[in-house]
């Protein structure tokens, strides 16, 4: 089964295209649920810091998008009938493997695990990805905890 060049392009470019589109904004963005409740803020002093990174996304769009392009490499593999065929099925496999393997890579994020001594004598660790600021032992801090988003830290202002 050959492919056209052409549908495989068009095919390429609308995946590759409607991947990434987001429309930037310069506001934090919160997700729907934390609209209307309560959170609650504790304050206190961070003692570690660590560098981490967020798994990455794993989607069949990455492994889909490496098994068409393994099947469109395997179409030259050497062999007709039954060995064309397991050597195109082998190429589709092993490019599903790697597109999802790259796609998770290419989606990772930047983080910090961030260890902070609250005022009220307890210790906890939240980790967030590197969006702006970037904390250090010593920095006073804010954690707000609830709502559905799951805690983050900011710099106390106060």
């Amino acid at each position: 089964m050959k492919m056209n060049p052409r549908v495989f392009a068009w095919v390429a470019c609308v995946g590759l295209l409607s991947a990434g589109c987001t429309f930037p904004s310069s506001r934090r963005i919160v997700p729907s649920a934390q609209a209307g409740t309560m959170q609650n803020v504790d304050t206190g002093t961070v003692t570690s810091v660590r560098e981490v990174n967020i798994e990455g996304t794993k989607s069949n769009l990455g492994m889909l998008g490496g098994g068409v392009i393994g099947a469109a490499a395997g179409q030259s593999a050497p062999g007709s009938g039954r060995a064309g065929a397991l050597g195109q099925a082998a190429a589709s496999v092993t490019g599903a493997i790697v597109g999802q393997s790259v796609e998770e890579v290419a989606t990772r994020k930047r983080a910090q695990e961030i260890t902070v001594r609250l005022e009220d004598g307890r210790t906890v660790v939240v980790t967030q990805e590197v969006t702006g600021g970037i904390y250090q032992d010593g920095d006073h801090v804010r954690i707000v905890n609830g709502g559905g988003a799951g805690a983050r830290v900011t710099l106390a202002t106060n």
